[in-house]
């Protein structure tokens, strides 16, 4: 009987034995960083908002304006008028005047000349218009001819020439319209060349000449 107890105490003891050192066995090992208090990230966590890809209309489409601060405007400086001339041509054998600017054309008159047109000028009284260079040096409101541009001869050279044949070379040579008080004539003055040296257009033609040849302006008159 005693011999029972003893081993079914020796038995028991050894199955709670076996059942120790199997749960040790089998028990997972435990981790071996620190432990915190970290959840591990979520895989289906929703991922980070991206900026959008814009559409192919977005892109095309201009960026808005910047708002700048109004600027006090100053106004452009004042331009020369296209009829403003910076070179007078005569041609006296065609009896034509050409206003230029910027070496083109920007103008073109009839003119009646001297009552001798052949030739240059050689002296006083002679009647004969003026051949070379020059430049309208001044301008007269109240000429007997209704305005007139005054051309700067006698030169050096017309002073000299004129010496030479112990004649003054003469002056007062202009770019002039009609008479005053014969303003009805027009453009039949041109009919023949009448004038004492100068070169002569109608009334409405020197007031156009009046505004587009400054004084100062360079004039070439050739045969």
């Amino acid at each position: 009987m005693k011999f029972r107890v003893l081993l079914s105490i020796t038995l028991a003891l050894a199955a709670i034995n076996g059942a120790i050192v199997a749960y040790r066995f089998l028990r997972p090992p435990p981790p071996s960083g620190p432990v915190t208090d970290r959840t591990p990230a979520d895989k289906t966590a929703p991922p980070v908002a991206q900026p959008a890809t814009p559409t192919p209309d977005q892109a095309l489409e201009k960026p808005a304006p910047v708002e700048k601060h109004a600027m006090l405007s100053l106004p452009p400086p004042p331009r020369l008028s296209n009829r403003v001339a910076d070179r007078v041509l005569v041609e006296k054998n065609a009896h034509r005047l050409t206003l230029f600017r910027h070496n083109r054309p920007i103008g073109s008159y009839e003119i009646a000349l001297g009552r001798q047109p052949m030739g240059a000028k050689q002296f006083e009284g002679d009647n004969k218009t003026p051949e070379g260079r020059y430049v309208i040096d001044s301008r007269k409101r109240d000429s007997a001819y209704h305005r007139a541009l005054h051309i700067s001869y006698p030169g050096p050279a017309d002073v000299a020439s004129a010496a030479k044949q112990k004649r003054p070379a003469g002056g007062n040579i202009m770019i002039h319209g009609l008479p005053n008080g014969m303003e009805s004539l027009g453009s039949l003055h041109r009919l023949r060349d009448w004038t004492a040296g100068c070169i002569a257009v109608t009334n409405s033609e020197i007031e156009e000449l009046w505004q587009s040849i400054p004084d100062g302006t360079p004039i070439e008159i050739r045969p």
